[in-house]
């Protein structure tokens, strides 16, 4: 059972670098679109209900998270006709930064490279995987979702500059402390 959340999360990896092949305004890039968000909740929801948490598990999610998100700005910015303006990219880049920092955060201060899987993260991941279906098929930037990634990279930061040991599994600066097996 162990070893289902980490194939689920091996196949975002092998779907995400799948959606550079595809056309981005396909039915098909939707489809894939929308199965690698669902391989994100399957891969933690398995592992927290069948207690198949390891270390290993939550860095290939972060992986898998990582190489989908990053594909998925490329193609937005790069094969769609995505409009930023100068407020819309001066919070993009604010929030690259304080991400940016918390991965050096994590690695000199815990010793590895994660994000932690805070409520407010969560919030994040839906609200970018709404971003690209609502823009690309309804066309519409939907502006206010960008203070969720702002908001929960700013608790990150904090949890990580106040925290005394790494969990990846915190859920926000207020929640309890859960650690893996």
């Amino acid at each position: 059972m162990k070893l289902i959340p980490n194939l689920l999360s091996l196949t975002r990896i092998a779907l995400s670098v799948m959606m550079l092949l595809i056309p981005a305004a396909s039915g098909l890039f939707l489809i894939i679109y929308l199965f690698c968000g669902l391989t994100d909740i399957a891969d933690g929801y398995i592992a927290r209900h069948y207690h198949a948490e390891t270390n290993f598990g939550a860095k290939l999610d972060s992986l898998a998270d990582f190489i989908f998100w990053g594909i998925t700005i490329y193609i937005l910015l790069f094969r769609t006709n995505f409009e930023f303006n100068l407020f819309l990219i001066s919070i993009c880049i604010i929030i690259a930064a304080i991400r940016l920092m918390n991965f050096i955060i994590t690695r000199y201060k815990f010793k590895q490279w994660a994000m932690m899987h805070t409520f407010g993260n969560k919030l994040t991941g839906l609200a970018l995987f709404l971003i690209y279906p609502l823009w690309i098929y309804f066309n519409l930037i939907p502006y206010f979702v960008i203070i969720i990634p702002l908001l929960s990279a700013l608790e990150e930061g904090i949890i990580l500059l106040i925290a005394k040991s790494y969990d990846v599994n915190k859920k926000s600066i207020c929640g309890s402390k859960r650690t893996l097996t």
